[in-house]
């Protein structure tokens, strides 16, 4: 049976994708949200509110840059929240980089952008909206590099299997046994007792050499339990070793769901931890508490993880630490 909600989602990403002037955007917009959406994106965007702040907030300047954009989601999930009905979605945006975007200089070459979606429906329409662009990836493919990079900066790819995006409605003790999974691996994590990682226990969730993290730019992509430890987790508690989860109140934006094999976790943000160690994308301890804004999607084979897609809003979370990766770029654009 079609879930409504997925194709909803989907259909206005695909007749999103095709609208190329403000006016076909507008309709496309008023068809499918909320005249009083609440709009929310990574830095360096600001809140919005309305389909016309969408427009000239987010998709109209968007839109200038890459005029022949293509929305190309690879997963797309729905399920509840606490009684709310939800869609979330990861894939590319995909078109050519003709005018500067954001101070962003142009490259005239096709770019990839990194994005995921989180949308809440209700009485039929998206009410709120939220939108990750991995915007470091964005800088990489244009040529700027401000942090070393420990594991492999590339364009993740969608699920090995192929079956991310499906309209159907998923088989509910599959989504019981992909969200219990993923709760469980995250209470591991909470586990750490700041000494061993064995004490995390994260050999009982994932498939130890198939296990793919596509991490955010800044931080790269890894391979098996292995390499996921030596180049992100490792590097990461070192830097945050107070790191949790941040409470779930209704102030919050907060979501968990699974849907068949895959399942999705959202928080704007999502964890704190105190940057206590050096080494992080190679800066020193700051001292600073941050609140880092997260999404994660992962895929499960029987009862391992095999694939975690993660989004952190690099901007923001650095610009909490005090770096203005924008203001970085325009010094090095002013020469």
């Amino acid at each position: 049976m079609i879930n409504t909600n997925k194709k909803y989602v989907a259909d206005f990403l695909n007749e999103l994708s095709q609208a190329k002037i403000d006016e076909q955007i507008m309709s496309v917009l008023k068809t499918y949200l909320d005249g009083n959406i609440e709009l929310k994106a990574s830095s360096p965007f600001k809140p919005m509110q309305g389909c016309q702040e969408w427009i000239s907030g987010l998709w109209g300047p968007l839109l200038k840059s890459f005029p022949d954009l293509q929305i190309q989601p690879y997963i797309l999930l729905g399920g509840e929240y606490k009684e709310t009905s939800c869609v979330s979605t990861t894939g590319n945006i995909i078109g050519t980089f003709s005018q500067d975007w954001l101070e962003i200089p142009k490259t005239d070459q096709p770019m990839w952008i990194r994005y995921a979606a989180h949308f809440v429906i209700e009485n039929g329409k998206i009410s709120k909206a939220w939108f990750f662009f991995d915007m470091l990836d964005v800088l990489r493919q244009a040529g700027f590099n401000f942090f070393p990079n420990r594991a492999i900066e590339c364009v993740p790819p969608g699920p090995m299997t192929g079956d991310g995006v499906s309209l159907q409605d998923s088989d509910h003790e599959e989504s019981k046994k992909s969200l219990e999974l993923t709760a469980n691996m995250l209470d591991g994590l909470g586990s750490y007792d700041g000494k061993s990682l064995e004490s995390m226990g994260q050999e009982r969730f994932w498939h130890e050499e198939k296990m793919m993290w596509y991490g955010p730019s800044g931080i790269g992509t890894t391979r098996g339990l292995k390499g996921f430890q030596k180049y992100h987790q490792v590097p990461f508690i070192t830097a945050f070793p107070d790191r949790g989860i941040t409470e779930k109140t209704d102030a919050t934006q907060f979501a968990q769901f699974a849907d068949g094999n895959y399942s999705c976790d959202f928080g704007f943000p999502a964890m704190y931890g105190t940057h206590l160690g050096d080494g992080w994308l190679g800066l020193k301890a700051s001292g600073i508490k941050c609140y880092p804004r997260v999404v994660d999607f992962w895929r499960r084979e029987g009862n391992k993880l095999v694939e975690n897609w993660v989004f952190i809003d690099m901007i923001d979370m650095l610009g909490q630490l005090g770096i203005d990766v924008f203001g970085k770029l325009k010094s090095l654009r002013n020469g």
